[in-house]
Formats: structure tokens, C-alpha cells, sequence
């Protein structure tokens, strides 16, 4: 196992990692604009459900605002009053589509994996999706986002034929000016591998939503961190490279103890190293892995990717 074939397999799992985001992530184009189907290119709401006998008695829920963060546009999402009938209608925008039902408890959104226009494959391991919003709530409302990352069938809330790989939740706070939020994604263990990405943005809840409530949503962001160190020394900065046969250490110069975590928190291997033993003997299959070690002198956190 030579120290140039880890450099580069670590090098490729950091260009193929960093490389996915959500499509039209900053709500910058917009198709249909100035009518009641305007939705952000990419993304669908309550007029372009998969019913098509409801879409024209749905309000027009999600409408394009020149309040951004950053650049021109950002997207507004509004909960109404549905004519005729007594249920208001979530502010809501998803990049999959939207199963609607005059009853909001059998309502859900999902990857239509047979529509280009509603899905999207994804195949990287982000660790958490940040964004920019305000939130105006009317009564004990909630508005959220949930960000899905599946296999070959994904639906939000998730149900049991769900190939889950990993999810993130967040719901917003009452906000007038622009809030950065950040919230992780949570790895479930399984033996798919991803798929597709499905994300989900309301202004209410889905279930009770209330009359008016208000979400301005933008500058949705992946954030993936491949290697991450925390080091309680300054002069002695560790560093890995993985390889199909095992974990390489760099600069240890006493030594250490580790331990090697899976993203479930499961602990896998331990053992030790030092400057004339510093491989970890392991294969490793596709994840997010936490590599801890520590001696009287140092302890030190390092967060990998394998892809």
C-alpha cells in the first residue's frame, strides 16, 4: 500500500463529494412568472401536483419575491384558505412532487423517479444543509424543511417504503430579518446507497396548517466537510488518508489510542499506533466515519468520508 495510491483515493472522494448541491438552490429562475403556476424552475408546489383535478381549485401558494438574501429572488411561501371547502392549504414547495388530497393528513410529497421534472439524482454524503429564511407565523404554527436522501423510493413524512439513507429537519422560528439555520443530516444504517435527494419546504404544519402564515426561503446549501480535525496542540497537526486496505496516519510522534466510529456512533475497531505502526487494517464500506485519538498529550477528532 503505497502513501501515493492513498493520497489520490483520498483525493478522488474529495472532488466527487464536494461536487453535488440541490438544483436551483438560490430560487434565482422561475418559469410561468406572473401567473398562478409560477414556481421556481426545478421545484413544484400545490398547482403541479400529481392531481390534476385538484390543481386548479388549489390557491397559489409559493410566489417569487425580490426580498432575497442574495441575488434577485428568493421564494415565498404562503399558507391559504382553500375556496369551498374548510382546510387551508401549507405554503409548500418540494423538488420531488406533491400528493394532495382534500384531507392535509393524506397529503405527502415524494421522487417521482419516471419525471425528470421531479426528481433528482444525488449520490454524495453532505453532513448538513444550511439556507436563509424569515418566518412570519400566524397562531402556534411551525414551518419546516426536511431534506431526504434515498434510494430507489423516497417520501416525505417518511413511511415504511421509504429507502432512507439520510435525513435533515429543522423548523423555523418567528424571524423578520434575515437567520441563517443549519441543521445535520442523520444516517440510518443500510445497505443502499443514495439515489436520489428530495427536499421539502413549508409554512405551516402540514397537517394543521394556519391561515397566512408566511416563510421567505433562500440560499439553500449541501455542506460537506470530507476531513474535519479539532487538535489541542498547535505543533503536532494529524492527518489520514484512506486506502481499500486500511486507515494511514500521518505525523504521530508518540503513542495513541483510537478508536473508529461508524455514522451511527457504533464503535468498530480500537487499538494503538505510533510513529512505527500507524495503519488501521480495515475495510471500509461507503460512509461517514469518526476516527478519535488521544494520548496524555493530544486528543484529536478526525471526520472522513468514504465513497
Amino acid at each position: 500500500m503505497s502513501y501515493k495510491a492513498l493520497a489520490v483515493n483520498f483525493f478522488f472522494c474529495s472532488i466527487i463529494c464536494y461536487g453535488q448541491q440541490l438544483d436551483n438552490a438560490g430560487f434565482e429562475q422561475w418559469e410561468n412568472v406572473g401567473s398562478s403556476d409560477e414556481e421556481p424552475i426545478e421545484w413544484s408546489s400545490t398547482k403541479t401536483s400529481d392531481n390534476s383535478s385538484l390543481n386548479a381549485l388549489a390557491p397559489q401558494v409559493i410566489s417569487r419575491t425580490s426580498d432575497a438574501h442574495s441575488g434577485n429572488y428568493a421564494a415565498k411561501l404562503t399558507n391559504l384558505n382553500v375556496p369551498f371547502v374548510n382546510i387551508v392549504a401549507n405554503g409548500i414547495i418540494t423538488n420531488g412532487i406533491i400528493h394532495t388530497t382534500t384531507n392535509p393528513q393524506d397529503s405527502y410529497v415524494y421522487t417521482d423517479v419516471n419525471s425528470s421534472a421531479h426528481n433528482q439524482p444525488f449520490t454524495a454524503y453532505p453532513d448538513s444543509i444550511v439556507g436563509w429564511y424569515k418566518y412570519a407565523p400566524q397562531g402556534n404554527d411551525i414551518g419546516n424543511i426536511q431534506v431526504l436522501i434515498h434510494g430507489s423510493y423516497g417520501q416525505l413524512p417518511v413511511d415504511a417504503s421509504t429507502s432512507i439513507i439520510a435525513l435533515a429537519d429543522f423548523d423555523f422560528s418567528a424571524n423578520s430579518n434575515w437567520t441563517r439555520f443549519s441543521t445535520p443530516f442523520n444516517y440510518y444504517p443500510t445497505i443502499n446507497n443514495p439515489s436520489y435527494i428530495l427536499c421539502n419546504i413549508s409554512a405551516g404544519d402540514s397537517t394543521q396548517a394556519v391561515a397566512n402564515s408566511e416563510l421567505i426561503i433562500d440560499d439553500l446549501e449541501l455542506v460537506y466537510s470530507t476531513t474535519s480535525s479539532m487538535s489541542l496542540t498547535k505543533n503536532n497537526d494529524l492527518k489520514i488518508y484512506y486506502a481499500e486496505n486500511g486507515i494511514q496516519i500521518f505525523n504521530i510522534n508518540s503513542q495513541m489510542d483510537y478508536q473508529l466510529f461508524n455514522t451511527n456512533g457504533q464503535l468498530i475497531k480500537t487499538g494503538l499506533l505510533n510513529s512505527s505502526n500507524s495503519v488501521i487494517r480495515i475495510n471500509l464500506e461507503n460512509g461517514i466515519y469518526l476516527l478519535n485519538l488521544k494520548n496524555n498529550e493530544q486528543h484529536q477528532n478526525i471526520k472522513f468520508g468514504v465513497f
